[in-house]
């Protein structure tokens, strides 16, 4: 795993498709329900998909640039009794019924203490307004959430000494 420029690279290039996220598919109960676990999180591009995973002590957001969907090395997953399957959140967090949307900015933060290359969160701004933020240091993985998700986090952990250390606005492709 890399750290957030593989993002960048990959996002300069490559549209989001898609926020894929796995879970377990509980067929026990009354009916089959699916119980996200989002200790990896992919972005579907429009070739091939960027990984991210919650790393080191839950405080570190890992990135690679992947060719398919898998979780070998992801205990939890790669151990599970119950079939794992990976379930589309895009509609969930972008809703505007688009293909594919292009990212136009980035927003690194990192907490104090943290290696300088680490990236604790990440923020990308995609056209049309929506902003999805990557947190993987919540209790059950990634948080995946949306702006006032990103400001949620500022207010807790800046006081703290978290900040903004990289900001990439990202070209519009000829």
């Amino acid at each position: 795993m890399s750290g957030w420029t593989t993002a960048e690279t990959a996002l300069r290039d490559h549209p989001v498709r898609d926020v894929l996220v796995p879970g377990l598919l509980d067929r026990d109960g009354e009916f089959p329900e699916f119980r996200p676990q989002p200790l990896v999180v992919w972005l579907r591009l429009d070739e091939g998909l960027l990984r991210f995973e919650s790393a080191g002590q839950y405080d570190r957001l890992d990135t690679a640039s992947v060719p398919g969907v898998e979780w070998e090395g992801v205990e939890l997953l790669a151990e599970a009794e119950d079939e794992v399957i990976v379930a589309s959140y895009g509609e969930q967090l972008f809703g505007d019924g688009r293909d594919a949307l292009r990212c136009t900015r980035l927003r690194v933060y990192r907490v104090p203490g943290a290696d300088d290359t680490a990236c604790t969160c990440l923020a990308l701004d995609f056209e049309g307004g929506h902003t999805l933020f990557l947190d993987p240091s919540w209790t059950f993985g990634i948080r995946i959430g949306n702006a006032s998700d990103e400001q949620r986090w500022l207010t807790l952990y800046g006081a703290g000494g978290a900040a903004l250390v990289a900001e990439v606005t990202l070209p519009e492709k000829a």
